[in-house]
């Protein structure tokens, strides 16, 4: 008899702790302690996003009269590529990625440069967004083809979501651009890695 109590006490005791566990796994993490620092990587974000996506950095006019009084484009060696101007805040490849590797994580950053950096084969040529040459960096002239308008977000909205744990998580969020007022809500993932908190998808 005592034996069978025995076993049965400990039969409960694991099911109790397996319940625990269970319900422990489930939980989601608590979004305010990280809410400064996701808050801080999607705003960040926003310069690099242009950078890469957008309109990338500020460039010389090809057809501009102080351009051309300048002569920057004189003896021009790189006709697909534009030159980055004076006040541009990122004049080597380096320089960008140190600023974007304070926001993403490895994976979407190895995505990201890829094309920007590497070049992608298009139609039989390789395309790079930029190219350093001579120690400095120069830009596609088909940057200026494109164009993001600047995402709002309402971080009183942003929640996590399932499925996130203690290295991963994801979070919705309402958000709008400058260019559409609807509001929307968005999924935004951000991994744990490097000893914090880093931006594992795109934010424009």
């Amino acid at each position: 008899m005592p034996k069978r109590i025995i076993c049965i006490s400990i039969a409960i005791i694991i099911c109790l702790s397996a319940c625990v566990f269970m319900t422990s796994c489930g939980q989601l993490p608590d979004i305010e302690p990280l809410m400064d620092r996701f808050i801080y990587l999607i705003e960040e974000s926003k310069e690099i996003n242009t950078i890469f996506f957008g309109v990338g950095l500020p460039v010389f006019d090809r057809d501009g009269a102080f351009e051309q009084k300048l002569g920057i484009y004189y003896d021009d060696k790189l006709p697909a590529y534009n030159t980055i101007t004076y006040y541009s805040p990122y004049f080597t490849v380096d320089q960008i990625k140190q600023k974007a590797e304070k926001l993403f994580s490895e994976d979407y950053l190895d995505r990201i440069y890829e094309g920007a950096f590497d070049g992608i084969v298009n139609s039989g040529n390789t395309y790079m967004r930029f190219y350093e040459f001579e120690g400095k960096i120069y830009q596609s002239i088909s940057a200026n083809d494109f164009e993001l308008s600047e995402r709002i977000y309402d971080y009183s909205t942003m929640k996590v979501v399932k499925p996130s744990n203690n290295e991963y998580i994801n979070v919705t969020v309402e958000t709008y651009t400058l260019g559409d007022a609807k509001r929307v809500e968005i999924e935004l993932s951000f991994v744990f890695e490097r000893g914090d908190w880093y931006l594992d998808c795109p934010t424009y």
